[in-house]
């Protein structure tokens, strides 16, 4: 992989070449100037850059992405411990709110639930070999029209630097009779996050150093049983994105000297949620649930650093993002009076990602799009229960999760994801009819992954010139832990 060039293949053919366009400048009193308008027609494809890698990184504001690309289904201490493996069809929680609002039915009574999961990444990065291949006649190009760029490739400056975060992920729920055939439910969650944080000077930092993604979404919900089987719920979800993402700019007038840049911005979305619950018998059911995309226009600022003159300050940015939507398929049995087993099958529309376009807010112009080609993922859960006594309950799980990230070529290092197995272990305690208390543990195995990515350093009439061949190599892993109390009124 160090052999090859910006934006080569294994196969050694070049996808998408870099060609130079030189433009000739007739006076070398203009040299100067036109350096800086240069620059700074430079600074919106950057920020573009960087609020793609937050966004797209991002938004999982909890950690690197948990699940695949950027979501995070873990909404439920006791789901944790089995590895979310049957969704809410288990009954163990109240958490049917988000997996499944038809699965409300299974319950009765006025209920309530707060929990907290801390999740702990970790992410070694090595340098896989990248590069930066500079003009070395830099001075005649810009003084000599027709001139053609010689380039001298050199090692790319920093060193690796571990990208892991430690973040909290509360939950909380409600859910109450209406009458004998509907419940009322409302959930509080951050289904969507990241966090990746990496030294202002390691050797990617020209892709990203800090990338933050934090959504919560208020989701109230309505189950309605149809018959004895049969049972529908809906819900509607109101969530809210808030975007931080930052990168280092690389200054062509002082190589030695970065600048920096930092995006922010934020947008409601709107979407909605729907399950199906059959029960063949008390102790056999299937579950059928649905989440809507969620469209986002975040709005807000990029904020220009210590780079050149005439380019450092604030203005208004805008970006789109699509969250995917994603169904499940979940299936519970009860062997026994303690044995119970649960599986799930999950699809998510992580296609819908194909790229980013980012605009200026005053809709003054493009400022580029940046491909993504992120791919439709699935994950498989596995899960068993054992009721020890009424009072103690203790189950476990295993889950593959499958990224939406194919190819080196897109993952980026503001989410440098990868497909993982994990498992999960937990217990419940109950004092008393009323009160649960639970306990989640996972452990995750990423899968080892990597960047081979092609970085235009000072996009503009002179693309190309200076490029930087990321070629970073990861190893992740994460320890989960969760605490989450229940209440039956």
């Amino acid at each position: 992989m160090a052999d090859r060039r910006p934006c080569e293949r294994a196969s050694g053919h070049r996808k998408h070449p870099i060609r130079f366009r030189p433009r000739p400048i007739a006076k070398h009193a203009r040299i100067q100037n036109h350096i800086l308008r240069t620059a700074i027609m430079t600074i919106p494809k950057s920020q573009s850059s960087i609020l793609v890698l937050g966004i797209t990184g991002l938004l999982a504001v909890t950690g690197q992405s948990y699940a695949s690309g950027l979501q995070i289904t873990e909404q439920s201490v006791t789901g944790l411990g089995r590895a979310f493996a049957g969704g809410s069809l288990v009954n163990d929680d109240v958490s049917a709110v988000y997996y499944n609002p038809a699965d409300m039915m299974l319950s009765s009574g006025t209920q309530s639930q707060l929990g907290l999961i801390d999740i702990d990444i970790s992410i070694k990065t090595s340098d896989g070999g990248s590069t930066m291949r500079l003009p070395a006649n830099l001075g005649d190009l810009l003084t000599k029209p027709g001139t053609l760029p010689v380039f001298v490739t050199i090692p790319a400056t920093g060193a690796p630097d571990n990208g892991g975060t430690n973040n909290l992920v509360p939950n909380g729920y409600f859910a109450m009779d209406i009458n004998d055939q509907m419940r009322f439910g409302l959930g509080i969650t951050a289904p969507f996050a990241v966090s990746t944080n990496y030294a202002r000077d390691w050797v990617g930092r020209y892709a990203a150093v800090d990338s933050e993604m934090k959504t919560v979404d208020i989701n109230p919900s309505i189950a309605y049983r149809v018959n004895d089987n049969l049972s529908l719920g809906f819900g509607v979800s109101a969530q809210y994105l808030d975007v931080t993402l930052s990168r280092a700019l690389f200054n062509p007038l002082s190589p030695t000297s970065d600048g920096y840049v930092e995006n922010k911005g934020t947008d409601w979305g709107f979407g909605f949620n729907l399950g199906a619950t059959y029960q063949f018998d008390p102790d056999t059911r299937v579950g059928l649930s649905y989440r809507s995309r969620i469209d986002y226009t975040l709005e807000g600022d990029a904020t220009i650093s210590n780079y050149l003159p005439g380019t450092n300050g604030t203005r208004g940015i805008r970006a789109d993002w699509i969250a995917p939507d994603w169904a499940a398929l979940a299936f519970y049995k009860r062997l026994s009076p303690q044995w119970a087993v649960m599986s799930s099958l999950r699809w998510t529309n992580w296609s819908v990602f194909k790229d980013l376009q980012i605009d200026l807010a005053d809709g003054s112009g493009v400022l580029g799009v940046i491909n993504e080609n992120w791919q439709d993922s699935w994950s498989v859960n596995l899960g068993v229960t054992y009721d020890y006594t009424p009072e103690w309950t203790f189950r476990a799980g295993y889950v593959y999760d499958q990224t939406p990230i194919r190819s080196a070529e897109y993952r980026h290092p503001s989410i440098p994801d990868s497909s993982r197995n994990a498992i999960g272990l937990g217990f419940s305690y109950h004092p008393d009819p009323k009160l649960s208390v639970d306990v989640g543990y996972m452990y995750i195995s990423f899968a080892k992954s990597s960047t081979n990515e092609a970085l235009d350093l000072v996009p503009s009439s002179y693309s190309g010139l200076f490029v930087e061949h990321l070629l970073v190599d990861y190893s992740a892993s994460g320890n989960l832990f969760g605490l989450q109390a229940s209440y039956r009124f």
